[in-house]
């Protein structure tokens, strides 16, 4: 018979199989009676001397309990389950260039002289008022000059020549990026004419130097309209005097007016088949933002125009939709003269830290751009001694320029939720594209970034490290051998646990990605078999998570060698990963296999059945990793009870299981303990009635009955925790009432 068919629930059979002897009845665990149990003339110790510490079955299952926090394990497992990573796409290595509608910094569009005829009826066509359009164009036609202060994208070259078409009635021109406005001349201004300008290299005018343009502007009644981008902490242009916070149009109106455009000589009814894909829930998911900016927005209307066509498949769609989000990160990454300078550093750690830690708090995610603008900045320049802007600096025109949004949320603390601000992209698709371009285009970001996540691993609170991890796995789902030779083989070879964690984390997110799935498993049962105790930890917790093989069979196999190596030097990590992994899959096979090593014959094997045993009931469905959706509604549920209120068919062998660890001298103590926590927690609880109906099935004889019912009436006479009155008689009227054999 082979091991995953011995036989299931029930008594273990007599014999080595049998280890150990629990305590009289009548008694829960006095101390002559735990004593009788150690030293009873069993197998836990026949041959002679008394056993080992390391023969008490037991111990805790929480691998992060040194970091001196309740709770650490289901916060890491609470935040990998919940992170927007786990199902984040890993795409391929195309980026398009953007080529924005009147971009303003695209130099190509951007030569000095009049706005083309064609281009200004266009414009007036498909242009969308914002909601402050009106205002605007009253303070320009008052004061002849305004600076529409906003990000790039949002249409704020649209706007501008719009406001100077409205005014000068199509006398509307573009100066040169370049150009100097200090040296401007009156001669230079054309009577009557309005100009757009986005200054690239010297920047806009002071104050006086706005004063001096307004004057000669007044002089041949012309207007002008400048273009900026405020920086964090820029006073300016939320109090100058000419400066107006440019809001872009809704990208719904904008899409429409392209549309209308687009379609307006086309037959039928294609406009009402294109606003209606426009709001298809596909094709907007495809998108992967929130909110298209206007720019998208044309592009967007005119996928849709050709779709209706019949120039694009609904699949050429979809996939065009996707390259929103990575045409934004090929944007913010995409280089040039100022892209080393300090500033444009922070900026892009802000974006790359949101990538990471998108959902953390809003405290977490800045400090993180921090140290990863810092590291950025010494790689471009290792002579460079960078600080940190103090009063210069704020979050809003931070976000802003990271497309980010500051939500409400919360993070735990110990075991419990404090509300903190957290920070997210206005989009899910951009965190993945940011990580992905880096990655795939510009090899020299590695080096610091690589660094960096290793060092958010040094930082306890699992919304930051967990996540740090998490990104890494999608960074090692495009490059598996940098990745694993840089980062992963450290992480998993180091002795702190929360250090092979994170490797174990980069695997699991890792081990999803098709091009390099195979690898990871071999690298997986590789150290499984042949690696050293800390490779063999890190692979237990890779194969705990579920996805690391092709069959639940083989992850009990490696398991099972983890757990029996060296005597069991690793039984405690095995164990808890076999619990975990029967929270994945919900499978019978599972307890089927830790019947089958409680009735091996081999004291490690016995072992580790009776520590899975033990660690499947003390656990909570909380702190599993990768939770099964049968599991999910069962909050901090014993994995156990969980079990089987899930699965009632199990419930007799889980049943089994734990009673086999209760008649077991050396995991005796660890399995009553856990049932004294199940019974003192249980008042008001959900799961308290799955405990009532559970308590009977631990009973086979009489002998069983009388030490439940004296475990019950100790903790009912409890001077610090008693059972109150209600539980005693539910539980006790259970136990009494269970048939025995």
């Amino acid at each position: 018979m082979s091991a995953d068919k011995a036989a299931p629930a029930g008594p273990a059979p007599a014999g080595p199989a049998s280890p150990g002897a629990p305590p009289g009845p009548g008694s829960a665990r006095p101390q002559a009676a735990a004593q009788h149990a150690d030293q009873a003339p069993q197998s836990d110790h026949a041959a002679g001397p008394e056993p080992a510490q390391n023969d008490v079955i037991g111990g805790t299952a929480d691998a992060l309990a040194e970091e001196g926090l309740p709770g650490t394990a289901a916060a890491a497992s609470r935040v990998y389950r919940s992170s927007s990573h786990g199902s984040g796409n890993l795409f391929s290595g195309h980026f398009e260039s953007i080529n924005l509608f009147g971009r303003p910094e695209a130099a190509g569009q951007l030569l000095a002289g009049p706005l083309p005829a064609d281009e200004l009826r266009t414009l007036r066509r498909v242009f969308q008022e914002p909601e402050e359009y009106g205002a605007w164009k009253a303070r320009l036609r008052s004061d002849r000059l305004l600076v529409l202060c906003g990000q790039p994208g949002t249409g704020r070259s649209c706007t501008a020549l719009t406001l100077l078409d409205d005014v000068t009635r199509g006398h509307v021109s573009r100066l040169d990026p370049r150009c100097d406005l200090a040296a401007l001349e009156e001669s230079q201004i054309e009577p009557g004419h309005g100009y757009a300008l986005e200054p690239t290299t010297s920047g806009l005018p002071d104050e006086t130097g706005l004063d001096r343009l307004c004057e000669l502007l007044g002089r041949q009644e012309a207007y002008a309209v400048l273009l900026a981008t405020p920086e964090p902490g820029d006073v300016l242009s939320r109090r100058g005097r000419y400066y107006c916070q440019h809001t872009p149009a809704s990208a719904s109106a904008v899409v429409d007016g392209h549309l209308a455009t687009e379609l307006e000589e086309d037959a039928g009814d294609l406009y009402a088949q294109a606003r209606a894909l426009a709001g298809d829930t596909a094709v907007l998911e495809a998108t992967g933002l929130d909110e298209l900016l206007p720019a998208e927005a044309k592009r967007f209307a005119g996928l849709l125009a050709r779709r209706v066509r019949g120039d694009l498949t609904h699949d050429e769609l979809l996939a065009r939709c996707r390259r929103f989000a990575e045409e934004q990160a090929a944007d913010w990454f995409a280089g040039g003269a100022l892209a080393e300078s300090p500033q444009r550093l922070r900026d892009a750690a802000y974006r790359i830290a949101v990538a990471v830690l998108g959902r953390a708090s809003l405290s977490a995610v800045a400090e993180a751009a921090e140290v990863l603008a810092w590291e950025l900045a010494v790689t471009a320049d290792p002579t460079a001694t960078p600080g940190r802007p103090l009063f210069s600096d704020g979050v809003d025109a931070r976000l802003a320029s990271a497309r980010a949004v500051a939500d409400t949320g919360v993070e735990q603390v110990g075991d419990q939720d404090v509300p903190v601000r957290t920070v997210r992209f206005r989009g899910e698709a951009l965190g993945p594209a940011v990580l992905g371009h880096l990655w795939q285009h510009r090899h020299n970001v590695r080096g610091p970034v690589l660094r960096w996540l290793a060092g958010l691993c040094e930082d306890s609170r699992p919304q930051v490290w967990v996540r740090a991890a998490m990104a890494a796995g999608l960074l090692c789902g495009l490059d598996c051998s940098h990745t694993v030779q840089e980062l992963v083989q450290p992480m998993a070879q180091a002795p702190q646990a929360r250090r092979r964690l994170f490797a174990a984390t980069v695997l699991d997110v890792a081990v999803t990605t098709p091009e390099v799935g195979t690898a990871v498993r071999a690298l997986v049962r590789h150290w499984a078999r042949q690696g050293d105790e800390q490779l063999r930890w890190t692979a237990g917790a890779v194969l705990g998570r579920g996805r690391a093989t092709a069959t639940l069979g083989e992850t009990l196999d490696l398991l099972g060698q983890i757990g029996v190596w060296e005597d069991g030097t690793l039984r405690a990590p095995a164990g808890v990963q076999v619990a975990h992994l029967a929270g994945a899959h919900c499978d019978p096979l599972v307890l089927r296999r830790i019947r089958a090593w409680l009735s091996d014959a081999r004291r490690p094997q016995q072992d580790l059945g009776l520590q899975s045993t033990v660690f499947l009931a003390s656990i909570s469905a909380t702190d599993l990793w990768n939770q099964h959706p049968d599991l999910a509604d069962r909050g901090d549920w014993p994995l156990m009870l969980a079990l089987a209120d899930a699965r009632p068919g199990l419930a007799r062998e889980l049943a089994g299981l734990l009673w086999t660890a209760l008649q077991t001298g050396r995991s005796y103590e660890a399995a009553v303990d856990t049932v004294s926590d199940w019974l003192r927690r249980s008042a008001d609880q959900p799961w308290a009635s799955c405990l009532e109906s559970f308590l009977p099935l631990l009973v086979h004889t009489q002998d069983d009955r009388d030490r439940l019912l004296a475990l019950l009436e100790e903790l009912s006479e409890d001077p610090d925790q008693p059972l109150n009155d209600q539980q005693v008689r539910r539980f006790h009227g259970a136990v009494q009432g269970a048939g025995t054999r």
